[in-house]
């Protein structure tokens, strides 16, 4: 998993989350009493813990909540992916450069056996 890819997908979905915010208060002023309460709403929707002050009326605020969910999943997908990578590369380094030390190892004393053979096989008289 690639880490760099998370400050901008962080940023994406802060940007929907305001957007979201702002979206509810003016779609759903029946229900979303302020930007304040839209941004509620919207950070509930996105950790997906559902609609705070109930279902939206119209189609573009429903439309806006799929989005913000969504969002929120991949988010956490995201996230959480970010950090398993981070952990597994963490715990893998000392192991690949355990693995690389014991091939370089392997590679020299066998170079070493190959040499012996060889002088082995020059002192040996030739059959023909």
């Amino acid at each position: 998993m690639d880490t760099r890819i998370a400050p901008p997908a962080l940023v994406v979905a802060l940007l929907c989350l305001l957007g979201g915010a702002g979206a509810a208060a003016a779609l759903e002023s029946d229900t979303v009493p302020s930007f304040w309460g839209g941004l509620w709403w919207a950070v509930s929707l996105m950790t997906n813990l559902g609609y705070v002050y109930g279902t939206p009326h119209t189609t573009t605020a429903t439309v806006i909540s799929v989005v913000l969910m969504v969002t929120g999943f991949l988010l956490m997908s995201l996230l959480s992916a970010t950090l398993a990578a981070r952990f597994i590369r963490s715990d893998a380094e000392p192991a690949e450069r355990l693995s690389t030390d014991l091939e370089r190892e392997i590679l020299t004393r066998l170079e070493e056996i190959s040499q012996r053979v060889e002088a082995l096989e020059r002192r040996l008289p030739r059959r023909e």
